[in-house]
């Protein structure tokens, strides 16, 4: 994998107000992938968007060597391949399991039946989308001020939800926050270093949230 800066997930669907996030997903096909499996490939028709229930998602571009470019690493929580879907053109990314995860498939048919039961909804889908792609300009343009710990710091966060691990490889890991293996290494000696997080094999457990989330800023 070559290196990349972090891009997060809209996190679309969480955008929505309970009650019309609830039922969207209640709507969706629940689907399973193995790690390493492909989920969606750059240039496939945008038949639908996801929304990941457990486990990481990888977002990148496969070259002509198969090498993948890494774009982001999304996890619990965050939507992708919507913005495809939306605007009816195929796909500019290769989305492949990162770990086993379960995910919630949502389609024209789903989509469709809960604008046909509410008639604002469709305002209210464009005016999140609008919004969450803000949010994502915004985080970009932040990450890019942070220290290399910083950016890991983040990245941990944005990939944990609400569990205490992060199944990803150190490799991995510096590809997503744009550094070198080794740089990523020093950063990651430092906040064990703080008591924050515990490095293990293709695992990084999370100590001290409250101290990473001071350490972003949040």
């Amino acid at each position: 994998m070559s290196g990349a800066a972090p891009v997060a997930g809209t996190g679309f669907v969480m955008a929505l107000p309970d009650g019309l996030r609830q039922d969207l997903l209640a709507r969706g096909q629940p689907r399973r992938f193995a790690k390493g499996q492909i989920i969606q490939q750059r240039g496939d028709k945008a038949r639908e968007f996801w929304y990941i229930e457990s486990g990481a998602v990888q977002i990148g571009r496969y070259g002509r060597d198969g090498r993948l470019t890494l774009f982001a690493l999304l996890g619990a929580g965050e939507t992708f391949g919507e913005l495809a879907f939306l605007g009816e053109f195929p796909r500019t990314v290769d989305a492949i399991a990162g770990s086993h995860c379960s995910l919630i498939r949502i389609g024209d048919s789903e989509l469709q039946s809960l604008m046909d039961a509410d008639a604002a909804v469709t305002r209210l889908l464009l005016k999140t989308m609008a919004l969450t792609v803000q949010e994502s300009f915004d985080l970009i343009e932040f990450s890019r001020k942070l220290s290399v710990p910083q950016r890991l710091a983040q990245a941990l966060l944005q990939l944990s939800g609400d569990q205490p691990e992060v199944r990803v490889t150190q490799q991995d890991m510096a590809d997503l926050v744009g550094v070198s293996r080794v740089s990523l290494g020093k950063a990651v000696t430092k906040l064990e270093a703080a008591g924050m997080i515990e490095p293990g094999y293709g695992v990084i457990t999370i100590q001290d949230r409250a101290a990473l989330l001071d350490m972003c800023g949040r």
